[in-house]
C-alpha cells in the first residue's frame, strides 16, 4: 500500500491535469449523492427528541366508507373517540400518543406588550414517553394533570427567552394562549424542524381545550394523529395484527360505516411518503425515483472517469509492460491500477463530502425545506459514522465502475505492444 501511495503521488505530480480532473469529477458526483443522502438521513434517523423513530408506528389518516352509499368515503385524521376506543386500548405498545395540531396561537405574558404567534401542539402524557425532550427547566404535565384538564404548558427555550427573559424565570409563570391563562410547567430545548412529529413551540394537554376534547360515540373522523411505540421493530407485525383486530371490532360498532386504515400503521419512512389523506397507493415510488436518480448521478461520471483512467493508463503502457516483462501477473497489474485509482477516488470522495456539507450550509433555505414549508437547521445527525461509511461505499463503487475495464484492458495488452507504445 505504501508503494501504491508513492506511485499515486508520482502520478499526481506527473499528470496533474488528468489526476485533478479525476479527483474533481469524483468529488462532484459524490457531493450530489451525499447531499441527497445527508438530508434523507436527517429526516429519518433516530435523534432527540425523536429518538424512537425506528420503533414507532404511525396512523396519520383514516378512511370511513358508507357501505350503503357507493363512492361515499370520508378521509381525515382520527377522531378522539377512535383514539380512546381503539388505540389507547392496545396491549402491544409501550406507549401510545395522540396529537392535535392547533396551528399558530397568540401567546403573551400578562401585562406585557411582548407577544408571539407560535405553533401549538395538544397532546397527552404518552407523548413524553415516546419522545425524549431535553428539559432545561421544570417538567412535563403528568397523567393527573392531563385527566383534570389542567391548563399546563411546556414551552420552547426561544419562547421562554423572549416572553419571560429566560428558562428558569418562565417556570410557574402565567402565559396567555389565545387569551386563556396557562401555567408554564416546563421549558424544553428548541426542536429541529425535521422532527415534524415532535416539533412545536408550545405543548399542552388536549384535555385543556374543551372544543377539541369532546368525544362523540361512533365518530371516526377527526383531527388526531396517533403514534404507537413498539418494544422493538421486530414487534411491528404483532402490533399491526392487533390494530387490525381492533379495527374489525370498531366496525361492528359504527353501523353502516366501515373504518379503513389503508395499510396503516406505517413505519417512520413510509409515513413520510403518505402526505395526503387519500394517498395510499405506490408509496414506494419515491424510493425508486431516488434510486434511479442516484444511479444516473453515479453512472454518468463513472463513464467519463473511465475514459480519463484509460487515458492515464495508456500513458503508462511502457511502464506496465516492463512490469509484465519482469514477471508481474495480469491480476497484480489490475490490482495496482485499481488501488491507485481508489486512492484518487477516496481523495475525491473526501472533497465531495466537504462540498456536500458546504452546499447544505450555503443552500440550506432550499435543501432543508420541511414538508410544511419551513426551513430546518443543520444538526448532529447529519454528521455521523454512517454518512462517512456510505460515502466510502460510493467511492468503492465509483472506483469499480470507472477503473476496472481500463485496468483489465491495460493488463491484457501484449508485452511487445506495451514496450513499443509511443504517445
Amino acid at each position: 500500500m505504501k508503494r501504491y501511495f508513492q506511485q499515486t503521488l508520482y502520478q499526481l505530480r506527473n499528470q496533474p491535469l488528468l489526476s485533478g480532473i479525476t479527483i474533481l469529477g469524483t468529488a462532484l458526483a459524490i457531493a450530489l449523492i451525499m447531499v441527497i443522502l445527508i438530508v434523507y438521513h436527517a429526516k429519518t434517523a433516530d435523534y432527540a427528541p425523536e429518538v424512537n423513530r425506528s420503533r414507532t408506528l404511525y396512523v396519520k389518516w383514516t378512511r370511513t366508507v358508507n357501505t350503503k352509499k357507493k363512492n361515499n368515503a370520508n378521509h381525515s385524521r382520527s377522531a378522539l373517540w377512535l383514539v380512546k376506543e381503539l388505540f389507547y386500548n392496545l396491549k402491544t405498545p409501550e406507549a401510545v400518543s395522540a396529537t392535535y395540531e392547533m396551528g399558530d396561537v397568540l401567546v403573551a405574558s400578562p401585562g406585557s406588550n411582548e407577544d408571539m404567534n407560535i405553533p401549538m401542539l395538544l397532546t397527552d402524557p404518552g407523548f413524553w414517553k415516546l419522545h425524549q425532550f431535553r428539559f432545561l427547566a421544570g417538567k412535563p404535565f403528568n397523567e393527573e394533570q392531563f385527566q383534570a384538564g389542567a391548563l399546563q404548558a411546556v414551552i420552547a427555550e426561544s419562547v421562554a427567552g423572549r416572553i419571560f427573559g429566560g428558562t428558569d424565570e418562565a417556570v410557574g409563570k402565567t402565559l396567555m394562549v389565545n387569551f386563556t391563562a396557562y401555567t408554564v410547567c416546563g421549558v424544553v430545548e428548541d426542536v429541529n424542524r425535521f422532527c415534524e412529529m415532535a416539533y412545536s413551540q408550545i405543548y399542552a394537554p388536549y384535555t385543556s381545550n374543551q372544543a377539541v376534547s369532546q368525544v362523540r360515540a361512533g365518530q371516526t373522523s377527526g383531527n388526531y394523529l396517533v403514534m404507537m411505540l413498539a418494544p422493538s421493530g421486530d414487534d411491528f407485525p404483532t402490533l399491526r395484527a392487533e390494530v387490525e383486530r381492533e379495527v374489525a371490532r370498531i366496525n361492528t360498532m359504527i353501523g353502516d360505516n366501515e373504518l379503513q386504515l389503508m395499510g396503516q400503521p406505517d413505519d417512520f419512512r413510509t409515513q413520510l411518503m403518505r402526505k395526503f389523506a387519500n394517498q395510499y397507493e405506490d408509496l414506494d415510488r419515491p424510493y425508486w425515483q431516488y434510486g434511479i436518480m442516484i444511479a444516473v448521478i453515479l453512472l454518468v461520471p463513472a463513464i467519463n472517469l473511465s475514459g480519463l483512467t484509460n487515458t492515464r493508463m495508456r500513458r503508462r503502457l511502457e511502464e506496465l509492460g516492463l512490469r509484465k516483462a519482469f514477471g508481474a501477473t495480469r491480476s497484480s497489474l489490475v490490482t495496482q491500477v485499481m488501488n491507485e485509482n481508489l486512492i484518487l477516488t477516496v481523495l475525491g470522495g473526501l472533497l465531495g463530502l466537504l462540498l456536500a456539507y458546504l452546499a447544505i450550509w450555503l443552500m440550506g433555505s432550499w435543501l432543508l425545506q420541511t414538508s410544511w414549508g419551513s426551513v430546518a437547521t443543520m444538526n448532529v445527525s447529519m454528521i455521523s459514522p454512517q454518512i462517512f461509511l456510505i460515502a466510502f461505499g460510493f467511492c468503492l463503487l465509483l472506483n469499480l465502475l470507472s477503473a476496472y475495464l481500463p485496468a483489465r484492458k491495460v493488463a491484457y495488452t501484449p508485452i511487445v505492444e506495451s514496450l513499443n507504445h509511443k504517445l
